[in-house]
């Protein structure tokens, strides 16, 4: 038994009449060209005077209008092999008006096409690419799809045109509820279902249908790639939600840890200070004083430890305040080399103007300044050279640190920003009291300021870090 609003293809059709008919031209349809094409001869003859074949020919553009470029040119062409073969029989026909008849099926069909606003051509221009597919009204069979819709349910276009709708239905009552709403006149937007694909499979879409006159415009949404994309999306954001969550504990546990390493390191340096200071009070030797003063040095040194990884755990929290001054560049860099005796271990050259200013927070900068120094002595041999440059333009101010260094390796210039990331931790030698925490607290303290900082690297030739400022007002503006 035939379903529901299926109208099964006559049994008596001939291959090629079979397929006009599945693709939706049957009889009505070549009814109508059959009338406009006696009625266009009898015309051109001088039979017949009137325009009312103007009539079924806007009809079929409209009804058709998928179809309407075809219609054009088969009536063209028919009509001029009829003319011609009444030509040949001895009738006597204008050949203008036989032209002006041929213009007027082009010009007419093409019209309607462009401008039909309900039409598949509408369609096909915004959705060529995208699964798209028109109904029958009166058989519910696709007469037309796009290649992306074939693909979406594993057919090919011309298997699936000709195809009765129920085929590639999964639920009946859907299919029922969809086409009703079509056939009453109701636009459906928004309509959730399952398809079912050419090897068996479920396909999840979202259709869209436009009803007309003779055929339905339907559009799909793949729901199953957009499940996959929101699966996708919602992985991402459980990765980045764990990644938040496991910053906030590193932070935490940095704050809680340097809290407690600080409580008790107090008392010890305290108490090391005063014995230090008063040896024969407390009768301490040489031996043991010169002990006492390595613990001293290790304690203070690793007070100093504690207090950057608070200070890195404070910045992190945004907890750090950032007010900014004029600040004479050349003076600042003079005051961190001579701070730690930089000329006494490296060959420095300084391309700084004596009158430039920089607003930023003295202190803040001065820390950016020490880390990119230090560095570039700690990673770097004999004879050490480094060199700090001032640029600027009309926007911007760039202070550039250069060494003859070794060099850092491409895959770990994005890491050594990162806290307690040290490029040589793979060396056994290297120095006992570095954390890796100078440039993860310096490129902080730089976004406070309001600007950036890069590097570039080549093993054996050295590394560049370039801080770059935006120009500011002496206010900070």
């Amino acid at each position: 038994m035939a379903e529901r609003g299926f109208c099964p293809e006559p049994a008596f059709l001939p291959p090629c009449g079979s397929r006009l008919y599945r693709i939706g031209i049957n009889g009505g349809f070549i009814a109508i060209l059959a009338i406009i094409l006696i009625y266009s001869i009898l015309f051109a003859a001088g039979i017949a005077i009137s325009h009312l074949y103007y009539i079924p020919l806007v009809a079929i553009a409209v009804w058709y209008s998928n179809r309407s470029i075809w219609t054009a040119a088969a009536l063209s062409i028919a009509y001029a092999m009829v003319t011609l073969y009444l030509a040949l029989g001895g009738y006597i026909l204008d050949p203008v008006m036989i032209f002006l008849f041929t213009l007027l099926y082009l010009w007419g069909m093409t019209a309607v096409t462009l401008f039909q606003p309900r039409g598949f051509q509408d369609m096909t221009r915004s959705t060529r690419n995208n699964p798209a597919f028109t109904l029958d009204r009166s058989s519910l069979m696709i007469t037309s799809a796009t290649p992306a819709f074939a693909t979406l349910l594993g057919y090919t276009r011309e298997a699936l045109e000709g195809t009765d709708i129920g085929r590639i239905w999964t639920s009946d009552r859907d299919r029922q509820a969809f086409c009703g709403m079509l056939g009453r006149g109701v636009e459906v937007r928004n309509f959730e279902t399952v398809l079912t694909g050419m090897a068996g499979n479920a396909v999840p879409v979202l259709l869209a249908g436009r009803p007309d006159q003779m055929e339905h415009s339907c559009s799909a949404l793949d729901l199953s790639s957009l499940a996959s994309y929101r699966a996708a999306r919602m992985g991402e954001e459980e990765a980045a939600r764990k990644i938040a969550v496991e910053e906030t504990w590193r932070q935490d546990f940095v704050t809680t840890a340097a809290h407690e390493l600080r409580t008790p390191l107090q008392p010890v340096l305290g108490y090391l200070h005063l014995l230090l200071e008063d040896r024969e009070r407390y009768g301490i030797g040489d031996d043991a004083g010169r002990l006492l003063k390595i613990c001293l040095d290790n304690v203070h040194r690793e007070r100093i430890i504690v207090n950057r990884m608070l200070e890195l755990s404070l910045l992190d929290s945004g907890k750090v305040a950032c007010a900014t001054e004029q600040v004479h560049l050349h003076g600042l860099v003079c005051e961190v080399l001579a701070h730690h005796d930089v000329r006494s271990t490296a060959e420095v050259y300084l391309d700084i103007p004596g009158d430039t200013c920089i607003s930023v927070n003295r202190e803040q900068f001065f820390l950016v300044l020490e880390s990119l120094v230090l560095n570039a002595v700690q990673y770097n041999e004999p004879p050490r050279r480094i060199e700090i440059r001032y640029r600027e333009d009309e926007d911007y101010q760039a202070i550039i640190v250069r060494d003859n260094g070794i060099g850092i390796e491409p895959e770990k210039l994005e890491a050594i920003f990162k806290p307690f990331y040290l490029a040589d931790e793979q060396d056994l030698s290297r120095d006992y009291d570095r954390m890796g925490l100078g440039l993860p607290i310096a490129e902080r303290y730089v976004r406070l300021n309001g600007g950036t900082i890069a590097v570039e690297s080549r093993i054996g030739e050295g590394s560049t870090f370039t801080v770059v400022l935006q120009k500011r007002g002496g206010d900070g503006t």
